[in-house]
């Protein structure tokens, strides 16, 4: 797992070579009757979402054909059936990604009775059933977004909390529910949780790589991390990047998970498995089997602010029961491919990643996965808001799949500008194009990336969502069917479009080839993100350059390019700088 340090503080690699990138692919406008026959082909191979999805292109295209509502009709009534047999079949997940397309189609009247607060409190239930009480409080969590909570909406999520010991959510209940003038039971008091018992709610974890020769000699090799415990089942969260190699198909060494207690003598560990893991928002869930002596618990509705104290427990350099403070220095910090990270000064070193950080209070405010070894108090943590969105899906095992639009955005004075689709992707399916605006998700509105991000998140893979943008004095709708997000959305870029477009996104920089002489082109700048790698080169609108060579490290993760430039802010004199960027970029939604 990397993660995106300021451009300032990227180490450039010497380049040697020049990679090509192959042709981008050209797809000519359709004839109606072709596009009709692609719909065709998608519904009897069974894609009716996609279907859909290109219906609803071909009406925003201004085109007709005679059978287009007739393939629609079939595509509908194919959607109605599986949804109907989601729910008879108690496959509610399932039934709520369906429900949400029948929405966003237009027809939920589909649905008949079932609402998706029907279909959610029918998942908690199930889940409740299941023993799965995180996972059933945080869809009883969700329920109280959906509409007009009632009262017994609240005082089902609060019993189930006080199943489940979560005191920061029992108190937010608490104060909601005083809010709306609604009798709260009585809570037994209980003091905020001592620094001995949080320690025993965590764990050292050891990654036994085995032995490592270099030079002839053998040595032992592992990771040493943190993690504590969700959930009184045994059930560990950490970072992936600890557990990585676990998990890794790439790696084919030997590895071994244990994991260490507070008290347990010196030397002593035990196994332990991965059951989810999720790269995109480096996080991990792992079991043994023991009942914890504590289980730490946080809310969404902490109000963090830059100055509030914060406290990590860990093992740096396998210095078990380290606990440290600080203050959180910043939030919003885009370090990861998805979210926002939190900065603290709380003293952390390798060995801390993957364990809490928590107030004065016991309250669970993140997961601690970064520092900077030679800047003195930067360092990060993943916020519990997005540690929320992760649980379900490390809940269900294996690799964490998230849905995605394929496009590239950018925070512009205009909004969410889209400066790039991937090919053959949701967005450049439905023909949304760089310059548009993308101002609503299902009709609610967004102008933040992370905000965005977040929304996407909370849906599965193939799940229709309307999508509204602007274009130009135009106010469009679009409905798009989600696909599943690539682990490194660049890589994927770079594998099926051609190298110049795939600058913008990476870069922040938009080029226009003027010309090409043997290997080298020349280009003109024509857009420039703010804060983006070009801008804080110093690169602006209209300076002419020339690209002399091009590197991608897939290994370090990092993409690096060399040009003669002629820039506006330097007087148009002619330099040669390198300019590079990590492939995890943090734009893609």
């Amino acid at each position: 797992m990397r993660f995106h340090f300021p451009v300032a503080l990227l180490c450039l690699a010497v380049m040697a070579g020049c990679a090509s990138a192959p042709p981008a692919s050209f797809r000519a406008p359709a004839l109606p009757e072709v596009r009709v026959r692609e719909i065709t082909t998608l519904l009897k191979s069974g894609s009716y979402l996609q279907a859909l999805q290109n219906i609803d292109a071909f009406h925003r295209d201004g085109l007709s054909a005679p059978d287009i509502e007739t393939l629609k009709t079939q595509a509908l009534d194919t959607l109605t059936k599986d949804f109907n047999d989601a729910t008879s079949a108690a496959r509610y997940d399932d039934a709520l990604r369906l429900f949400d397309s029948l929405n966003a189609a237009g027809v939920p009247d589909r649905a008949g009775e079932w609402t998706q607060k029907s279909l959610l409190v029918k998942r908690a239930q199930s889940e409740e059933k299941a023993g799965d009480l995180v996972l059933a409080l945080l869809t009883r969590l969700r329920i109280l977004g959906v509409g007009t909570p009632t009262d017994d909406d609240y005082a089902a999520a609060l019993t189930l909390a006080a199943r489940a010991n979560n005191t920061p959510v029992i108190h937010a209940l608490a104060a909601s529910m005083s809010a709306r003038g609604m009798t709260v039971p009585a809570a037994p008091q209980s003091p905020p949780p001592t620094f001995a018992q949080m320690i025993s709610g965590t764990v050292t974890i050891i990654v036994d790589k085995g032995i490592k020769v270099q030079n002839g000699l053998g040595y032992p090799d592992g990771v040493i991390g943190s993690g504590f415990f969700i959930d009184s089942r045994g059930y560990i969260l950490t970072n992936h990047h600890v557990i990585e190699s676990e998990v890794d198909p790439k790696y084919k060494g030997y590895s071994r998970l244990y994991v260490r207690f507070s008290d347990s003598p010196v030397g002593d560990r035990i196994p332990a498995k991965v059951l989810g893991y999720d790269a995109t928002l480096d996080l991990a869930l792992i079991k043994v089997e023991v009942t914890p002596k504590y289980v730490f618990s946080g809310s969404r509705d902490q109000t963090l602010l830059p100055g509030d104290k914060v406290f990590a427990i860990g093992s740096p350099a396998g210095l078990e029961k380290t606990i440290t403070s600080g203050i959180i220095s910043a939030m919003g910090r885009q370090l990861q491919q998805v979210g926002e990270s939190m900065q603290v000064d709380v003293p952390v070193n390798p060995g801390n990643s993957g364990g809490p950080l928590f107030t004065d209070s016991g309250n669970l405010v993140g997961v601690v996965f970064a520092g900077i070894q030679q800047y003195e108090g930067l360092n990060f943590a993943i916020p519990y808001t997005w540690v929320e969105k992760a649980l379900p899906s490390l809940y269900k095992g294996g690799a964490a799949v998230h849905a995605w639009l394929g496009t590239a955005v950018a925070e512009t004075s205009k909004g969410l500008e889209v400066t790039y689709d991937l090919p053959d992707e949701p967005a450049a399916n439905a023909d949304i194009r760089a310059g548009d605006i993308i101002e609503s998700v299902d009709g609610v509105a967004y102008s933040k990336l992370a905000d965005i991000q977040a929304a996407i998140l909370d849906h599965a893979v193939s799940t229709l969502v309307k999508v509204g943008i602007r274009r130009g004095e135009d106010h469009l709708t679009a409905l798009l069917c989600l696909t599943q997000r690539p682990d490194q959305p660049i890589e994927v870029a770079l594998k099926r479009d051609a190298r110049d477009n795939v600058l913008y996104p990476l870069f922040g920089m938009q080029l226009k080839n003027v010309g090409s002489f043997f290997w080298k082109s020349d280009y003109v700048v024509t857009r420039v993100t703010k804060g983006s790698v070009a801008d804080e080169s110093g690169i602006s609108e209209n300076d002419p350059l020339t690209i002399q060579d091009w590197q991608v490290d897939t290994d370090k993760g990092y993409a690096a390019i060399q040009i003669v430039i002629k820039k506006q802010k330097a007087g148009f004199l002619e330099s040669a700088i390198q300019i590079a960027a990590y492939l995890e970029t943090n734009n893609f939604i």
